[in-house]
């Protein structure tokens, strides 16, 4: 891309001002998002046509990465506020707003990963943490009071969908017009630490003469190890509900 004289005394590389300008270009398109392969192409020759079409090109590679950096700050900013307050609302099902996500899940963990291989799928979602992430289903029937076990799997937001590359038709819907909510923390083994969380959700639908109209499942928001070293890793159990 550049092509400066060489001294003859000292093999030194000469460059004019010509070529301090070209590499102001050069970093301006690098700026931008060019790869040097297209930076080439660019400055050798390259018809108006497809100059355009480079550009439109890296346009909306640019919208689609605004449009994932902004769904990752929504993210953070609903887990921020939860832990900000994770005292008050630990353990303390709440009524809220409803909200809609996609889930496919399995019997174990093990089932789950050795499905991978077989199920692109998986793979898509797994590439979308964090806006996607692991959880644990609750059946419709355990909401309604029968002994069937929870599963695992992975849930993917429906507020994310538009930036998350998944074959959403593949997936199961979990909707409601409003929902109930239940923060708690998630420790080894995974499905004993949200059995108290579905205890305590049930009691409140009771409580409240509330329906859940489909399956419940958890949502992470937040892992560390704290002053301590201990693991810590805070979830929400989320059930739909009707709107009577």
């Amino acid at each position: 891309l550049l092509t400066p004289e060489r001294a003859s005394a000292n093999g030194f590389r000469r460059f004019s001002i010509a070529d301090v300008q070209r590499l102001g270009i050069i970093k301006s398109l690098q700026r931008q998002g060019f790869s040097l392969d297209e930076i080439r192409r660019a400055l050798t020759g390259c018809p108006l046509e497809e100059l355009i079409a480079l550009m439109d090109e890296k346009r909306a590679q640019l919208r689609e990465q605004l449009a994932l950096s902004q769904a990752i700050y929504h993210r953070l900013t609903a887990g921020t506020d939860l832990l900000r307050d994770c005292e008050r609302l630990e353990g303390t099902p709440r009524l809220c707003e409803g909200c809609a996500a996609y889930l496919v899940d399995f019997d174990s963990i093990s089932a789950l990963w050795g499905a991978v291989p077989r199920m692109p799928l998986l793979k898509e979602l797994i590439d979308a943490l964090p806006l996607t992430s692991y959880c644990t289903t609750v059946p419709l029937a355990r909401l309604q009071g029968r002994d069937v076990p929870t599963r695992v799997g992975i849930v993917a937001p429906a507020e994310f969908v538009a930036v998350i590359h998944a074959d959403f038709s593949r997936m199961r819907m979990s909707a409601g017009p409003r929902t109930v909510r239940t923060l708690f923390e998630l420790c080894p083994p995974e499905r004993n630490s949200v059995l108290p969380a579905i205890t305590k959700a049930l009691s409140f639908l009771n409580a409240q003469r509330l329906t859940p109209v489909c399956e419940g499942y958890t949502r992470q928001y937040a892992w560390f190890v704290d002053e301590t070293g201990a693991m810590r890793h805070y979830a929400e159990l989320i059930i739909p509900i009707s709107a009577e």
